[in-house]
């Protein structure tokens, strides 16, 4: 999905979220504001994904701050949050009914991405459990999870790309239960970036013990292929299907999937009318869909 003018809009409000949070200068506020404008507008381009620009505006936030990890502690939280709530988890015993669920619930796990959804973590665990429960009883708008559980028992290898903080505890779940039928292997970001994942929420939450990880390439804002990583690029060719988690990964598979020789699943909530409308909805939407 490539760029369009209201995406414009959402890049600076997700600046200014970590404006607001992370800068207590005006001086400093102001400067970073100044050189992200000077970034959009002179590469402002319509073959671009909207998350080359987030990501381009973030780099930006962390040169002139010297901040290295942003959103640190609330990072920290957001997995232990995720963990918390995963132990809680009752699974159904038939592998069918098992993996619809888990679907469902590594989508609604996409809830707790703090930079856009506004629910903090001053929320108890109990509160955020509720919270997902209900994404979770609300069930999918677009639900093609029977279609993608054919073509994971026929895989024989997985890619499994990774979104952000807190949700990862639901993925790792959801990875277990896929590595039942395939070899999977599974992506974090070189470096941090706003809310993705990157190594150390990984080792949190045990991801590491569960499954090969690969760094997807540097501080992008979900992966890019421009600047992947030599060995994404490796996993994104022998693997048999590919799974990705968010919305930003959607922007660039919905790019990908002309070139691409095996299916791609994605699973996430949508977080605007641009891309729901790619479904033929509108509003917030959970969407567990093949692109081909």
């Amino acid at each position: 999905m490539r760029i369009e003018p209201p995406c414009v809009a959402c890049v600076f409000d997700d600046l200014e979220g970590a404006i607001r949070l992370l800068v207590d200068s005006q001086g400093t506020a102001h400067q970073i504001v100044e050189q992200a404008l000077q970034f959009v507008a002179s590469d402002y381009a319509l073959s671009k994904v909207p998350s080359y620009y987030i990501t381009g505006v973030h780099r930006i936030f962390k040169q002139v701050t010297g901040i290295t990890m942003p959103f640190a502690t609330l990072r920290r939280k957001a997995n232990e949050v995720g963990l918390r709530i995963t132990e809680r988890l009752t699974l159904p015993e038939d592998s069918q009914e098992r993996f619809h669920h888990l679907v469902r619930w590594a989508i609604a796990g996409n809830h707790l991405d703090f930079r856009t959804v506004g629910t903090g973590y001053e929320l108890t665990t109990g509160q955020m459990h509720a919270m997902l429960e209900e994404q979770v009883q609300q069930g999918l708008q677009v639900d093609e999870t029977s279609a993608i559980l054919e073509l994971v028992k026929r895989a024989k290898r997985i890619l499994y790309i990774l979104d952000n903080v807190g949700e990862i505890a639901f993925d790792k779940l959801l990875i277990q239960e896929l590595q039942r039928y395939a070899h999977v292997v599974s992506t974090v970001r070189g470096g941090p970036i706003t809310s993705d994942a990157v190594m150390e929420d990984a080792v949190q939450v045990g991801l590491d013990q569960v499954v090969p990880l690969i760094l997807a390439g540097p501080d992008t804002l979900g992966i890019s292929l421009d600047e992947m990583s030599p060995e994404l690029r490796q996993e994104m060719t022998c693997a048999d299907l590919i799974i990705t988690k968010g919305q930003a990964n959607y922007y660039v598979m919905d790019d990908y999937r002309h070139q691409a020789r095996q299916h791609i699943a994605c699973l996430f909530s949508t977080k605007c009318d641009l891309v729901s409308r790619d479904f033929g909805l509108r509003g917030k939407v959970s969407i567990a869909a093949l692109l081909q």
